[in-house]
């Protein structure tokens, strides 16, 4: 037996992958009626719609364990041979329990043998209870009034929400918790069709040693499965004649089996599928409503944006003058409408009695018209439009070894695992009318340029003759006329220019002689956009986004398993996966600028070394020079320019980019001569072919950002190496600048024991994380060109020098001057500096003596990064115990807790892209951290459940949580070339709280779930950037902890479910009919309603004592202390108002009733229609005011503006932002019929 219980952890521990297929288990006794005596080898099967999931043997005591079972509602069956036949139905398997059924049989020589059928009641205290959170099946979330798996997870006691979403866990950032559909880790769309979800488990503590990369909480989603009969059922959900907001969903199951089994009664192989078919007229529901121009005023803004000033010079933009009464509300946003369609599906074959095989998987599509609330007034037509699509597939492989006598063996219940997995999630955005056309979102229309040569009277030496008194040629861009065509590509925009030109027709000496008048009165040149109203609104066909796209993977193979030895149930096993990110972004809209900028730049000079002249009847009287052309500064960009139009490349030929006509596709050039000439272009003649890289870089104010894509939008087919960005080449010398996909890969595995000790239930266990982020990162974040060690220094030009005591010979050397040392005048080690003397110093600006902090440099010449300052990311290595136990004091009493160690792989900020290097000294803003290392959270908890009555228990959780490495925005002061602003792991906190759950099975009509949790949750950081604007203020990053705005101090979570039961069990209001023969009408038989609460204290804020606004530059000064002050109290209730009936349809072909399943509901989110707060102003604590029309220091700002009366009336609604309120109500009316 040992060597074969050696040969099977061989065998596993072998295996490179784990698997997350989260499993329950379901164990008990089989035991006799009357004389309580134990029944061995009863068979035991468990089963879902039929089909077989699971079984046992008893054992001499009458034991049974069934393992693994995923999580779920299942029919438990018990046969022996002498006794009756058991069912119970309805059991529920929560994931990571152990749940407990002791099944009680009758003897048939006692009683005819017939099936007793038993009504599983979950029990009110589970001895398994080393997992703390919540399970919610499918029968309680069909009920409720939100059904996604997030609004389930936000009736847990514990987690917060705002406004019925699902947001932090136990004071831990929001992105600190995992979620899992079908034991796949989820990247990208989360959404699963509402009728697929069978049941959501959600793990706050106690998280089992399978588990990881997560340090707030676990959101685990299991689907349906297939059934042994086939069944389908629709859904239909509105709200178009009920509210505002146009929602709209279609829902679809379907389950059944493919090919079932000799008896035909179990299915061997079966197909569950179900969808949501969403369409949302409403993308930014708000309680406040909008404002938005009328159609006059729109219509007036669009025609005609410009107004004179009347000075002869210049316009106004007529947005400006716009009025309260110009404008009028709306309970809809604008051209926000949406739809998705959410997909799921699974086929499970039963190969043979050992071996299951489960295929599934997801489909999400989400498309639609972003918000924008500042083109909401006047833009909302220009709505960016995205286009999300995310899938994911897996496969599992579950195998079981039954023993031979597995009543007396050591090993029993031995399983494996293999599970492989696949996510794609491909996101875009873009313009609504050209999306992809990139070279179409900054085009405005034709530009014709008049140019003339300037000369002036001098004299001039040409040949060795000298000229005196003659014409000198100084220039052949001297601009006299600029000519307007529009396009129809942006009528909008263009409509600036247009009605610039209309203005000021007939006067064009001081308005359009030249671009840079037209562009100084107003009007707009290709690649421009309007700038905003009062900086606040979008003007009328702004264009608000560029264009861009994700394509994401994530791909898994998992192994794990799990054998019982005596009481022990053991886990094992390992994972691997592996990431790719890529993604590409354009600013289209300035491509015209920086074509205008490339094109012609190297013919900018005259060629004043080759002159020549000209005569006029034999007489010179003016002297020439041609352009100059310079081939070392012509771009790629003008080659490829001239190539396209048939031009010469080394032609001095100067081509008017802005002259371009789409309508009739030309383009204007100066001949050498100064001569204007009409070319034919093809269709479309610009293509971001014609850039190289560099050109698109642009020194690091980038026109494309790219990794794991070509500049040009192609999928890189292999990952170039980090160094090839700085030195591959094409065959015509071209750096190629290749970016390769971010690539970490994630290992980890456990060793997990479950094992009883007289009445006390561990759970032990040990978890090993391994990150490798799979990419270059800086040797010493502080220096980005190699410097010189301690041990590397003994001289300074030939001076010999000697190093204070305690310096090591890896502590970096600073000098007087990088160019030139002389002397050293401090070192640093890792983030420690000291000064020449070896003494530690906080402020590393006191090595400046004149030059900067200066590293003494390998390669003092050195200019721009390279390879040689970059290693390999070091891959993290985590170990994390999890020990937690549940000891029950007596059958009505229980105390469980648990002491885990969790930790997270960095979740943003963290990829190494060589551009941001390469292009560093130019650089302005915070660039990522490619070293950053996990997160870790300490958590401990302890708790106690109590019977109150045979159906109602109260259980009180305290806990605590210790969080360390979280990420913080980090100014690395000293570094060089230059200071820079990045991240590093150094935010702590701590979350201390207490939580009340009151547990009511349903009694007399009756089901309550409620919750209250006091916490307090406090850290040095709410989100990455918390200490952003201490950053720039030359402060250092907080050391202390403060409130985080998710630091509700009174949390309430309240679930009452209140319906009636039909025939025999319906006690609620009946109507007597006349005739004596017919039952009564029982008005709400099969009807009820299901209330959910969430609510409690207001969140903190930091207070100011000084007035600002969005339009103002200006810091804040604080109140109090950070997020001191707090909002007010905040409550929403959803309710739904359900009736069932049950509809009978004739008889099947074995003469059983056809039945069906009808459901017709009211759904309101929002009841109340409360407004709860969600935002307020710093210095006046108002969601409507920000106090900045009224503050007296603001006043001469704002009678500046182009209309003081204009701009308060616009700015006041500006300010009453929706966002700071929470959602309306919203009502919605449905069916759903299933048979």
């Amino acid at each position: 037996m040992l060597k074969n219980l050696l040969i099977t952890l061989g065998i596993i521990l072998s295996t490179i992958t784990l698997t997350y297929a989260q499993q329950g288990r379901l164990q008990g006794k089989v035991y006799e009626k009357d004389s309580r005596e134990p029944i061995a080898f009863a068979n035991i099967i468990l089963e879902n719609g039929g089909t077989v999931v699971g079984g046992a043997t008893s054992d001499f005591d009458g034991n049974y364990v069934i393992n693994p079972i995923p999580p779920g509602k299942y029919d438990l069956k018990a046969t022996f041979v002498g006794f009756n036949p058991v069912t119970v139905k309805g059991i529920t398997i929560p994931s990571n329990q152990i749940t407990f059924y002791d099944i009680v049989m009758v003897s048939t020589s006692i009683d005819l043998q017939t099936v007793e059928v038993i009504e599983y009641r979950v029990p009110l205290i589970s001895k398994d209870q080393t997992t703390s959170g919540a399970s919610v099946t499918s029968e309680e979330i069909k009920k409720m009034p939100n059904r996604s798996a997030d609004a389930v997870a936000a009736t847990v006691g514990g987690v917060f929400s705002a406004d019925g979403e699902r947001g932090n866990v136990r004071g831990a950032r929001s992105d600190a918790t995992a979620m899992y559909i079908d034991g796949v880790r989820v990247i990208g769309n989360s959404s699963v069709p509402q009728s697929a979800i069978e049941q959501v488990d959600v793990i706050l503590g106690g998280t089992p040693a399978q588990y990881g990369d997560a340090t707030g909480g676990i959101i685990n989603v299991t689907t349906k499965g297939p059934s042994r009969k086939f069944g389908a059922g629709v859904e239909l959900e509105t709200s178009e004649f009920l509210d505002a907001y146009g929602h709209n969903r279609v829902g679809f199951n379907m389950q059944g089996p493919l090919i079932k089994g000799k008896k035909q009664e179990t299915a061997l192989l079966g197909f569950f599928v179900a969808g949501d078919v969403n369409y949302n007229r409403d993308g930014a529901i708000s309680s406040k409503g909008y404002y938005k121009a009328t159609d006059a005023t729109l219509q007036s803004l669009q025609q005609n944006p410009l107004r004179p000033t009347g000075l002869g010079f210049g316009t106004y933009r007529n947005g400006e003058f716009v009025r309260l009464s110009d404008l009028e509300t709306t309970k809809r946003s604008m051209n926000t409408e949406n739809y998705g369609v959410n997909l799921s599906g699974n086929i499970n074959v039963r190969t043979t009695e050992t071996i299951n095989l489960t295929f599934g998987g997801t489909y999400n599509i989400s498309n639609g018209n972003a918000f924008s609330y500042s083109g909401s007034f006047f833009n909302w037509d220009k709505n960016s439009e995205y286009n999300n699509n995310t899938w994911r597939v897996f496969g599992r492989f579950t195998q079981r070894f039954p023993t031979a006598n597995e009543s007396t063996s050591l090993i029993k219940n031995l399983y494996y695992s293999i599970q492989a997995d696949y996510t794609r999630q491909v996101n875009s955005y873009g313009d609504p009318d050209h999306y992809e056309n990139i070279f179409d979102y900054g085009y405005l229309g034709k530009f014709s340029v008049y140019k003339q040569p300037t000369f002036e009277r001098e004299n001039v030496e040409v040949d060795g003759k000298t000229y005196t008194n003659v014409m000198v040629l100084k220039g052949w861009d001297n601009d006299t006329l600029v000519t307007w065509t529009p396009s129809n590509l942006n009528p909008l925009v263009a409509n600036y220019t247009t009605s610039y030109f209309n203005t000021y027709a007939g006067q064009p000496e001081d308005n359009f002689r030249n671009l840079d008048q037209v562009v100084l009165g107003g009007a707009l040149l290709n690649g421009a956009g309007p700038t905003g109203y009062y900086s606040l609104f979008q003007a009328p066909g702004a264009i608000q986004s560029g264009y861009g796209k994700d394509d994401n993977d994530q791909f898994g193979v998992n192994v794990a398993g799990s054998m019982d030895i005596g009481n022990h149930e053991i886990k094992l096993g390992f994972q691997y996966e592996q990431r790719t990110n890529r993604s590409i972004d354009y600013a289209p809209t300035g491509l015209w600028t920086l074509m205008r900028g490339l094109t012609n730049f190297h013919i900018e000079e005259l060629d004043v070394d080759n002159p020549f002249v000209v005569s006029y009847d034999g007489i010179v009287d003016t002297v020439k020079y041609y352009r100059n052309y310079d081939p070392n500064s012509q771009r790629t960009f003008d080659k490829n320019l001239r190539t396209s139009l048939g031009l010469p490349i080394e032609g001095l030929d100067y081509i008017v980019v802005d002259s371009y006509d789409a309508n009739n596709n030309t383009i204007e050039y100066y001949d050498l001569n100064g001569v204007r000439h009409t070319i034919g272009t093809s269709e479309n003649p610009f293509n971001i072919d014609m850039f190289s890289p560099d050109e698109l870089l642009n020194d690091g104010n980038s026109y494309a950002t790219y990794l794991g894509f070509d500049y040009k939008g192609n999928k890189l087919t292999s990952r170039p190496s980090f160094d090839d960005f700085f030195n591959l080449r094409d065959e015509n010398g071209m750096y190629l600048r290749p970016v390769g996909a971010f690539q970490p890969i994630y290992m980890a595995g456990y060793l997990q024991d479950k094992f009883a000790f007289k009445d006390l239930i561990f759970n032990i266990g040990v978890r090993v994380d391994r990150f490798d982020a799979n990419q270059k990162v800086l040797k010493d974040p502080y220096l980005f060109y190699n410097a010189k060690t301690a041990g590397e220094v003994s001289a300074i030009n030939s001076t010999p020098v000697t190093h204070p005591q305690g310096i090591g010979s890896d502590y970096t050397v600073y000098v007087d001057k990088a160019n030139d040392p002389t002397r050293i005048v401090g070192y640093r080690f890792e983030n420690t500096w000291y000064n020449e003397d070896g003494a530690v110093i906080q402020d590393p600006t006191k090595l400046d003596v004149g030059s900067g902090i200066s590293p003494f440099l390998v390669d003092p010449g050195q200019s721009r990064v390279n390879i040689s300052s970059f290693k390999d990311y070091e891959p993290e290595l985590n170990i994390m115990p999890r020990i937690s136990f549940s000891f029950p004091i007596s059958d009505e009493a229980l105390f469980f807790a648990h002491y885990d160690v969790l930790t997270q792989r960095p979740t943003s900020n963290l990829f190494s892209n060589p551009a941001t290097y390469y292009f560093f000294e130019s650089i302005t803003g915070t660039i990522n951290n490619p070293s950053l290392k996990p997160t870790q959270t300490i958590d401990y908890e302890l708790g106690f459940t109590q019977k109150l009555t045979n159906t109602s228990s109260l259980t009180f959780t305290s806990f605590y949580r210790e969080m360390r490495n979280m990420i913080q925005v980090y100014r690395f002061t000293g570094a060089y070339p230059k200071d820079y602003t990045s991240f590093s792991n150094l935010d702590f906190g701590t979350v201390k709280g207490l939580t009340v759950e009151y547990d009511l099975r349903r009694t007399n009509n009756a089901r309550i779930r409620a919750g209250y949790t006091l916490q307090f949750a406090n850290a040095t950081g709410a989100s990455t950037t918390t200490a952003a604007s201490l950053i720039a203020a030359g402060l250092p990053n907080l050391r202390s902890t403060i409130p985080m705005p998710w630091d509700r101090r009174h949390q309430f979570n309240l679930l009452l479910d209140y319906r009636y039961g039909s025939g025999k069990e319906y006690n609620g209001p009946t109507i007597s009919r006349e005739k004596k023969d017919k039952a009564p009408v029982k008005l709400l038989e099969n009807t009820g309603f299901t209330l959910t609460v969430l609510g409690g204290s207001g969140t903190p804020y930091t207070a100011a004592r000084k007035v600002n606004s969005p339009i103002s530059a200006s810091s804040n000064l604080l109140k109090g202390s950070y997020y001191g002050s707090r909002l007010p109290w905040q409550f929403r209730l959803d309710l739904r108002v359900d009736k069932d009936f049950d509809l009978n349809f004739g008889k099947t072909n074995d003469g059983s009733v056809r039945k069906a399943y009808m459901n017709v509901y009211l759904q309101v989110l929002n009841l109340l229609d409360t407004k709860n707060v969600l935002n307020v102003y710093s210095a006046t604590g108002n969601a409507d005011d920000d106090g900045y029309l009224s503050a007296p220091e603001w006043q001469r700002e704002i009678n500046t503006q182009t209309d003081p009366v204009a701009f308060r009336e616009l700015y006041e609604i500006y300010v009453n932002r929706p966002g700071n309120y929470s959602s309306p109500r919203q009502i919605r009316i449905g069916l759903m019929f299933n048979f």
